[in-house]
């Protein structure tokens, strides 16, 4: 029989554990050496590695103005936005907004050795930009405050900055601005509200020539003001719909508010064609001096000319010919100016020589009526025509049919295809959109001149193109598009006006 091996409790208690000296040293120092090495390791680790193997500090960089584009050794960063680890040593910032000077720091970004885990190193590097141009400046507000004014009302997810009021403070350093106009300009683009109030704040900044906003310049701000509403009074239509009960009841009963209600009473009668004249290589259709609507707006036009056809693919390739900065082979040096998108003129040599060039930016648009100036009669000159002249020649014309999405298509038609209207021209109902002079607002019409110096970033089209549906479109619709872009849909037809003295 074996010997009974389970382990008693007795065994248990007479236990021991005896641990070796090591090199001579007893167990109770080199243990007691371990905990502090471990302790100490972790301390290191924890408070000291980091420092050592990650130095820097945590930055926040700030730019004044706040939307500036703030880069660091090159790489674009958001001003204001989230903190940024930098490490140790020297960089670069730099802090870029059109209309100010740039500028550019060099600066030495320091470390903490001890404890940067938990309390790193943090530093804010502040750069404030000086206005270039002052008047530049306030243009840029202008464009970027027309494109707010196209986002729509503001709601609780986001809020209308007040930016163009920021970019007429930046302006007011210069004492010899001349801001006639902004307020006309500003109403145009307005859609609601707060764009409203950031307009007219911004007026009386520029108009008051001081960024505080005192009885003297408020009053100068007011007769500024009130001469431009004279002189268009339908723009208190537009404002008066976005006032309180009180205040609208107060505009409505002003002599401006009802003479500008009773021009929207009747509307003029639609011209009549006054022959033709070739210029320039083109057939114009000419049209006599007369009143015209668009919109809310009423004005007087003087006599000028349109093209009876958009500008065809023949022809636009004889431009770029003989203007080779324009043409197709240029194309990524225009895309790199901003002169036109990545598809300009992408089908000028596929499509069919008479159908109208699309794929074409205003900018080349704008050219090409340059180029047809150089050969245009004594006097004369050839340039887009402005949207209250393409309305006007749409009113004489009153196209009742055009190129539209009836039926199935993949392009434009040959120009000549959908008939003659009664004024002598072809396609200005659909075919393609056809660019305009004129800064788009979503007011139409209004503060046109006052629009040719505060210009929103937006071209205006119009007419409607082969790929809209025939119930979607008509000869009063419009839209914006970007000056570059070259579309499938967009064409353009000169007009000749009355050169400048």
């Amino acid at each position: 029989m074996k010997e009974d091996t389970r382990v008693t409790q007795d065994d248990i208690d007479r236990a021991r554990v005896e641990l070796k000296p090591i090199l001579g040293i007893a167990p109770g120092r080199y243990l007691a050496g371990l905990l502090v090495a471990a302790s100490a390791a972790a301390l290191f680790a924890i408070f000291i590695l980091p420092g050592l193997v990650k130095p820097g500090s945590v930055y926040r960089f700030e730019a004044d103005p706040p939307d500036a584009a703030v880069y660091l050794d090159g790489a674009y960063l958001v001003s204001g936005a989230a903190p940024v680890f930098v490490k140790r040593g020297p960089h670069t910032l730099e802090v870029r907004r059109a209309g100010f000077e740039p500028t550019r720091l060099e600066f030495e970004a320091p470390s903490r050795l001890v404890g940067s885990l938990f309390f790193p190193r943090r530093q804010i590097l502040r750069a404030g930009l000086r206005v270039a141009e002052p008047s530049a400046a306030l243009r840029l507000g202008v464009r970027d405050f027309a494109a707010w004014a196209l986002t729509g009302a503001p709601s609780e997810a986001y809020q209308h900055p007040m930016i163009l009021s920021e970019a007429a403070i930046a302006a007011s350093l210069d004492p010899e601005l001349e801001a006639k106009g902004l307020l006309s300009a500003a109403f145009s683009y307005a859609t609601n509200g707060p764009a409203y109030r950031d307009a007219i704040r911004a007026a009386a900044v520029a108009y008051g020539a001081s960024a505080a906003l005192t009885p003297f310049s408020l009053g100068r701000a007011a007769a500024a003001a009130a001469e431009e509403l004279a002189a268009e009074p339908a723009l208190l239509l537009a404002l008066a719909n976005q006032l309180p009960a009180e205040a609208k009841a107060a505009i409505e009963a002003s002599t401006l508010f009802r003479r500008a209600r009773a021009g929207l009473a009747s509307a003029p009668a639609a011209p009549a064609a006054a022959g033709a004249v070739t210029a320039a290589g083109r057939e114009f259709v000419m049209l006599p001096a007369g009143d015209y609507a668009l919109g809310q707006a009423r004005g007087r036009l003087e006599a000028f000319g349109l093209a009876r056809y958009e500008v065809t693919n023949a022809e636009f390739r004889a431009f770029v010919a003989a203007k080779p900065a324009w043409a197709p082979a240029a194309r990524d040096g225009l895309v790199a100016a901003g002169l036109a998108d990545p598809r300009y003129l992408s089908t000028i040599d596929t499509d069919p020589a008479d159908a109208p060039v699309r794929h074409v930016s205003r900018y080349a648009a704008l050219a090409y009526c340059d180029w047809l100036s150089e050969r245009a009669p004594a006097g004369y000159r050839v340039d887009l025509p402005t949207e209250a002249q393409w309305a006007y020649a749409a009113a004489a014309g009153r196209p009742s049919s055009g190129i539209l999405l009836d039926l199935p298509r993949n392009g434009p038609e040959p120009v000549g295809s959908s008939g003659r209207d009664a004024a002598g021209f072809y396609g200005l109902l659909g075919n393609v959109w056809e660019w305009c002079a004129d800064a788009y607002a979503p007011q139409a019409g209004l503060a046109a001149e006052a629009r040719l110096r505060w210009a929103s970033a937006e071209g205006v089209v119009r007419g409607g193109s082969w790929a809209n549906q025939p119930n979607a479109v008509e000869l009063s619709s419009r839209g914006p598009m970007p000056p570059s872009a070259s579309t499938p849909f967009t064409g353009f037809r000169p007009a000749l006006v009355r050169a400048e003295p």
